[in-house]
């Protein structure tokens, strides 16, 4: 990951020595946060739970095409000057 210039952080624990400074764990938070919102409004919005996947493969390939479709949306949004937020998956096209 170094290779890569790929920094991880993660927050230390109570009983750590150091820890970061307020406005580091504040930046940490919003932005899993965010990630964990975008994760749960796929999951929910595109059933990403219920996949009927055969194989490891077949999943993978169902997944990467809801996620494609969402991501179709969100092009066709901006090319139809379409105001919508993109966390709001219903209001992206429809």
């Amino acid at each position: 990951m170094q290779e890569q210039n790929i920094c991880l952080f993660a927050l230390k624990r109570s009983n750590s020595k150091e820890n970061w400074t307020k406005s580091v764990r504040q930046l940490i938070f919003k932005q899993r946060r965010r990630v964990e919102t975008v994760f749960s409004q796929l999951t929910g919005q595109l059933n990403a739970e219920r996949v009927l996947a055969k194989s490891f493969q077949g999943l993978c390939t169902r997944l990467v095409n809801k996620v494609l479709a969402y991501n179709l949306c969100i092009a066709l949004n901006s090319i139809f000057n379409e105001s919508c937020e993109l966390g709001k998956i219903k209001e992206l096209i429809f």
